[in-house]
């Protein structure tokens, strides 16, 4: 078990330590059911008042909360105690990539992959041909990383990762488990014209085109990610057609995202659950897309665009822009269509009224 004394662990999270600094960390907890050495987690109001619930002898404050009148012995006060949730999570967390270097002895590793110093790979592992494995990169179990990939330093795979062949990955990637780089792209096409491309060019009708088989455009290119990735648990980022898929520095993907084909994702972008990324669309830096968000393909989205959940791309956006629906458009004038819809059943009503008022006046 990790313990800190008050003091350390506000060194270590740049905050202020007060009152006892002596005193034992064990661990961390919610503010009304923290008691003994657990570290009571106050972000914000809502959770300073939970304090008189529990029988918390240590918390973690913002600077200028009175911490004293909370019936306290010690205190660790930060900025933004959300944001130092970060490190001090961290710090308890003996879950992540337990398990020192190594190489399990029901691994199998090609003789031609290079395993940097320090690295750990776990039971029913696959490390293809020619891989290069990163400095202290963590391995977790059944991971599979065909031939040709590499993979940065201090990178954490989680079990049952699949990593497709010549996959490129950067420093300190995180993969959560079940995810998948580099399958192929969801790309077919028919040899004449198909019903779906008469309809999306009409916007409706399928010109009575016949039904067809569908042919696989194989996917020559690969996936290239960059430094600081993180790809939720079921994720999956899709190959290139010709080229390859992008995915910039500082990612975040939530669980169960879908990156397809050609994508080209720009630095510190926030990509939720259930997003969907249709192929050859580009993504600018900064943008954060909600839960399922859907975005149609070959279009743009610019930087630091934000959608709500459920929005419906189906054209480019502008740099800046906070989108809402489905078809996607500015937030507020989304908003404002909905409270107009949400008093049509007391206009009709009004309008019934009316019409009887002016049947009877004839």
């Amino acid at each position: 078990m990790t313990f800190f004394n008050v003091q350390d662990l506000a060194d270590a999270l740049n905050g202020q330590a007060v009152g006892d600094v002596d005193l034992r960390i064990t661990g961390a907890s919610e503010p009304q059911d923290a008691s003994g050495g657990l570290l009571a987690i106050a972000t914000s109001f809502a959770y300073v008042e939970k304090l008189q619930f529990g029988r918390a002898k240590i918390a973690l404050l913002a600077v200028g909360t009175d911490w004293q009148t909370l019936n306290l012995k010690a205190a660790i006060l930060v900025e933004r105690p959300r944001f130092a949730m970060a490190a001090l999570s961290s710090r308890f967390d003996e879950r992540w990539r337990r398990g020192g270097a190594d190489v399990h002895p029901q691994a199998v590793v090609e003789p031609t992959a290079k395993i940097g110093a320090g690295a750990r790979i776990g039971a029913f592992c696959y490390i293809g041909a020619g891989v290069v494995l990163g400095e202290r990169a963590w391995l977790g179990t059944h991971v599979s990383v065909a031939e040709g990939c590499t993979i940065g330093p201090d990178a954490t795979v989680m079990d049952g990762v699949r990593i497709g062949p010549d996959v490129q990955i950067g420093a300190r990637f995180v993969a959560h488990p079940g995810a998948v780089i580099g399958a192929y792209g969801f790309s077919f096409v028919t040899p004449e014209r198909s019903a779906v491309e008469n309809v999306r060019q009409t916007l409706g009708d399928s010109q009575g085109a016949a039904p067809q088989a569908y042919a696989r455009i194989h996917s020559l290119g690969s996936v290239r990610i960059g430094d600081d990735v993180d790809l939720g648990a079921n994720s999956c980022i899709d190959r290139g057609t010709i080229c390859d898929t992008i995915v910039g520095d500082g990612c975040k993907f939530d669980n169960l995202a879908q990156v397809g084909h050609n994508v080209k994702i720009g630095v510190n972008c926030l990509i939720c659950a259930q997003v969907g990324i249709a192929g050859s669309s580009t993504l600018g830096d900064n943008v954060v897309l909600g839960g399922q968000t859907g975005v149609s393909d070959n279009l743009f989205i610019g930087d630091n665009v934000i959608t709500g959940g459920a929005t419906k791309v189906l054209s480019n956006i502008p740099a800046g822009r906070v989108m809402l629906g489905y078809p996607a458009m500015k937030m507020d004038t989304q908003l404002d269509i909905y409270r107009s819809i949400r008093r049509l059943p007391r206009i009709l009503k009004d309008v019934a009224q009316l019409k009887k008022t002016i049947s009877k006046s004839e």
